[in-house]
């Protein structure tokens, strides 16, 4: 019996689960290179002699037939290149998750001799293998691929987007070093509407970068739908802002976009929009430092986007992002490029104007025609500058419109009243008691300065604390269980404080945090070279700090209010227990099903227990033996990231014996050993049978340790 069809039979016997499945779909395609074809064979044959659930098999079906077959890797790169690279003038950067060909009606340079040193079914480093071509542009290209470490894991999502380079990088970086540093500056740019930068490697003659793979589709193929007039003026005006954002973190960052337009913007699958292809030689000088781009950097510019300034060579600015931004804008809104099919802005008159489209108002038009001045001193001189106009022109347009709807508004407000005279339905009543104890769903998310942390706020609501007295496996610091009203609405970092956030503090504060618990030989033991930035496993700056103590966490939060305007606190433990709960009763979010854990948590598992023989741990994997990039993982229903596992998280709480002295309120318990204090949540370490969300630990508070990182809250009373 093949390999295939036993690990069909065990998932039909619930010995495997979904995604177990999927990953043994994926590594008899690419490690063990069995063709497609006989997958299929075997997954008829399956179907004949017991059929698999309906969603189970198409999924499979989808997945093994859309892997490239060998005989078409060969002609593939030549075909897709020859029928996308001759529709404009200039190099295209094709969007992540959208195969169909150029974003912006740009080409490769036909003349070029440069070859990529990889192409579809290379293995880099003997552990990615790229399966198919998803991007190009003038110095690089974009494939799909699958990590087969994550694949040999069990990993249930092992897809990468792998950029290699096209142009030999002795020529601009000079060494390998050199385009490290490069890649981690992008790597420090951990913003929701920036696709994450992994890594960078080389394999041979190929230079390559490791990125988030993101299933969606471009702006532009977006627009090319919508046709005249645009997008729909909310999507609008909410696409505009998130590509904004995006752009203002970078350049607090010091990094310059360089070749922002609608195929560097796309919507992923659950409509968040995010930027990509930051390019790697637009580093912004830093006062008192040299430019980091030298003069003769390649350049792959999109002319119906670039400021005359950039065409022209200048040095990189912000104010040229805010170009570009505008054309954007103009065209969200319109459904047209400002400047019609004039490809480069050299090419306009000195004085020329972008028309006033009728589907624009007169304060939008003002906006963004003072964006587009081709000279960057009468420019909109920042993206906050813009946005900040841009919201108020788009705030104004809409009043009258909401003048007019007014009385219509009444008149259904009135109807409600009527009806809920008369009492709600069943279903409202339902509706209505489930939401007096969860609260309704997350209403938005904030972040009060570009390198604060992301902020989801939180309802307000009631819930259990504790474990039931019902659940043997609880231990006695759990319970009594009792009820908690959080009677205010509180906004909480979605994930845990991340090694580049921690890192302003630390640069800022030059705190002194030398010496750390990490794990060896069995056993916990201090190591004073450890540190948060030296754990003893990789991470980079979207991973969880750890090594931190319970008053370095305080510290940060309060350098973190000074930084954000706003008052910054560790949870208490009510309110961490009723976020990770995000109104389940359920302390785990994966129930009974305990082998499903590595979905939502990085947790002890099988590759910790191969690591670490004897270890307690989960019948999974997940893919991480130290800590895993924030975000790694399913979100709970609040919309937060990692509550469980990756690390334990400090909370406010002195330690005590149980909840006997713990408020009703919500607020923390201020008496007790305040020498010590609760850690909530778990970790990569941590047994199975303490992963939950009702599970409290205690660490003195001095203690540092490879297992313990924190988050943060900020109050949002009126």
């Amino acid at each position: 019996m093949s390999a295939f069809a036993h690990a069909l039979r065990s998932f039909q016997t619930g010995e495997l689960t979904q995604d177990q499945l999927l990953s043994e779909v994926y590594r008899q395609l690419a490690v063990e290179h069995v063709a497609p074809l006989r997958l299929l064979e075997i997954l008829n044959e399956q179907k004949l002699k017991q059929p698999l659930p309906d969603d189970t098999h198409e999924t499979l079906l989808s997945r093994i037939a859309g892997w490239p077959q060998e005989e078409t890797i060969a002609t593939r790169s030549s075909q897709e290149q020859s029928s996308k690279s001759r529709i404009g003038d200039a190099p295209v950067t094709i969007v992540l998750g959208d195969p169909s060909g150029s974003t912006d009606g740009s080409k490769i340079d036909p003349k070029s001799n440069r070859t990529p040193p990889a192409t579809v079914g290379s293995v880099l480093q003997g552990r990615f293998s790229l399966i198919a071509l998803i991007g190009e542009g003038g110095m690089s290209r974009v494939y799909k691929a699958i990590d087969l470490r994550r694949v040999e894991a069990g990993a249930h999502d092992p897809y990468i987007a792998v950029k290699v380079l096209t142009v030999p990088f002795s020529h601009y970086f000079g060494s390998m070093a050199a385009l490290q540093r490069e890649a981690h500056k992008l790597q420090s740019l951990t913003h929701q509407n920036i696709v994450r930068v992994i890594d960078c490697d080389r394999d041979g003659q190929s230079v390559f970068m490791t990125m988030e793979y993101l299933p969606g589709e471009s702006l532009y193929k977006k627009l090319r739908r919508c046709g005249p007039g645009g997008m729909p003026r909310e999507d609008a005006i909410a696409t505009v802002s998130s590509v904004a954002h995006a752009l203002e973190y970078a350049h607090h960052n010091h990094i310059v976009h360089g070749d922002l337009k609608p195929g560097n913007v796309i919507v992923d699958d659950k409509c968040g929009v995010k930027v990509i292809d930051f390019g790697m030689a637009r580093f912004i000088a830093r006062r008192g430092e040299a430019a980091a781009a030298p003069n003769d950097e390649p350049t792959a510019l999109t002319p119906r986007y670039a400021s005359p300034e950039m065409l022209a060579g200048h040095p990189p600015e912000p104010a040229d992002d805010v170009y570009a931004l505008a054309c954007l804008s103009y065209e969200v809104l319109t459904g047209r490029h400002p400047f019609g099919r004039v490809e480069e802005a050299t090419g306009r008159q000195p004085h020329s104007r972008a028309p006033r489209s009728a589907h624009l108002t007169r304060r939008q038009y003002r906006v963004l025609s003072r964006a587009l001045e081709f000279d960057r001193t009468r420019r909109t001189p920042s993206v906050a500058q813009f946005l900040k106009e841009f919201r108020a022109a788009n705030r104004r347009s809409t009043g009258r419109w909401l003048a007019l709807t007014g009385v219509a508004a009444a008149l259904a407000a009135a109807a409600a009243m009527i009806a809920l005279a008369l009492g709600p339905p069943g279903w409202m009543k339902r509706l209505q008691a489930l939401r007096s104890i969860a609260g309704p769903a997350a209403e938005s998310v904030i972040r009060d300065c570009p390198t604060c942390p992301l902020m989801t706020v939180l309802p307000a609501g009631r819930f259990e604390q504790g474990a039931a007295a019902a659940d043997l496996a609880a231990t006695a610091f759990e319970r009594p269980r009792h009820a908690v009203t959080i009677a205010y609405s509180l906004a909480m970092s979605t994930n845990e404080v991340t090694v580049g956030e921690f890192k302003e503090f630390v640069d800022a504060t030059r705190r002194n945090m030398s010496g750390c618990e990490t794990y060896a030989d069995d056993r916990w033991q201090r190591t004073a070279a450890a540190n948060w930035l030296n754990t003893g496993f990789p991470q980079s700056s979207v991973h969880p700090v750890t090594c931190v103590s319970w008053n370095d966490a305080v510290a940060y939060s309060r350098w973190l209010s000074r930084k954000g305007g706003h008052a910054y606190r560790l949870p208490s433990a009510s309110e961490w227990e009723y976020a990770a709960r995000a109104g389940a009763d359920s302390a785990q979010p994966w129930g009974a099903l305990a082998a499903t854990a590595c979905n939502y948590a990085n947790v002890s598992d099988q590759n910790a227990r191969q690591r670490f023989p004897g270890w307690d741990a989960f019948e999974c994997n997940d893919g991480y033996v130290g800590t895993a990039p924030v975000g790694s993982f399913k979100s709970n229903g609040f919309g937060l990231n990692d509550m469980l596992g990756n690390a334990f998280e400090w909370v406010q709480d002195c330690w005590t014996i149980d909840y006997r002295r713990a408020p009703a309120d919500g607020s923390a318990i201020a008496a007790g050993d305040c020498r010590s204090h609760e850690a909530r949540g778990g970790s990569w370490f941590t047994a199975p049978s303490y992963v939950r969300a009702s599970y409290r630990n205690r660490f003195g508070a001095d203690q540092r340790s490879t297992s313990v990182g924190f988050r943060v809250v900020r109050e949002m009373r009126k």
